[in-house]
């Protein structure tokens, strides 16, 4: 499992087009939406709060498309054939899937890095004072997201019904969990309707850190990692048993 862990970073990295679109991409449009947003508001703590809306609310949302494209791979390598010689080696195929699963989530977790510590570079986002709670997010952040793309490939036929269904599903979910429209200022319905997507526990998440200062301990805190871990918890589980049904049906 490590050595497809390590086979698929180097492809990654070697890669620039995936470089470019999960890396540069998200940059470009936190740049774009925190000179418009971070800006308007009349004190420090609004200017702030547009600045977080920003940075979280497009972290999650690129997050989800790049891991669709993650997901997608597999699917690559059953239509190329390579999923086929990995079957016939000794290693269990669950393997396959955890390999792909522990690849999405270090891609994941560096996006986030690259993203917020761009923020603090550029824009002045304080996460020095917030580490230890900015890390943990990371990983249930992370954790959540990668998951989307595992169980998304392992419902789809091709890479192009990937890239399809992941489009309407995050910009839907994105929509509606606050990554392009705070959820305060959503009619109560929405928000209600909001819970049901990645997007508002990350986001929420973030803001308990950077708006709120809420600690480590902090129940209410806690409470939004717990969920993105159970959320994460259930779609790889999922992925799991489909990957079974599905992708391991070898034509």
């Amino acid at each position: 499992m490590i050595k497809l862990v390590k086979k698929d970073l180097k492809l990654f990295f070697g890669n620039k087009q995936d470089m470019l679109l999960t890396f540069a991409m998200p940059i470009i449009i936190i740049t774009l939406f925190a000179f418009v947003f971070g800006n308007m508001g009349n004190t420090e703590e609004d200017n702030l709060a547009g600045l977080v809306h920003v940075v979280a609310g497009t972290s999650v949302m690129m997050l989800l498309f790049s891991v669709a494209g993650i997901g997608g791979s597999l699917l690559d390598e059953k239509q190329e054939g390579m999923l086929k010689k990995l079957l016939c080696s000794p290693m269990h195929s669950n393997h396959i899937l955890f390999g792909k699963m522990v690849f999405a989530n270090i891609i994941s977790i560096i996006q986030l890095i690259v993203m917020f510590i761009f923020a603090w570079l550029v824009f002045g986002l304080d996460i020095i004072h917030h580490f230890p709670s900015l890390a943990l997010m990371f990983l249930a952040t992370a954790y959540a997201c990668s998951s989307f793309g595992i169980v998304l490939a392992s419902f789809a036929k091709s890479r192009q019904q990937v890239q399809g269904f992941s489009t309407i599903i995050v910009m839907v979910m994105s929509a509606i969990g606050g990554s392009m429209i705070p959820i305060f200022i959503m009619p109560e319905l929405m928000q209600k309707i909001a819970v049901v997507s990645v997007n508002y526990w990350g986001i929420q998440g973030f803001y308990d850190i950077f708006m709120r200062s809420l600690t480590l301990s902090d129940i209410t805190f806690l409470s939004r990692v717990f969920v993105l871990i159970f959320i994460g918890t259930l779609l790889n589980s999922i992925a799991l048993q489909m990957f079974k049904k599905n992708i391991l049906k070898i034509v």
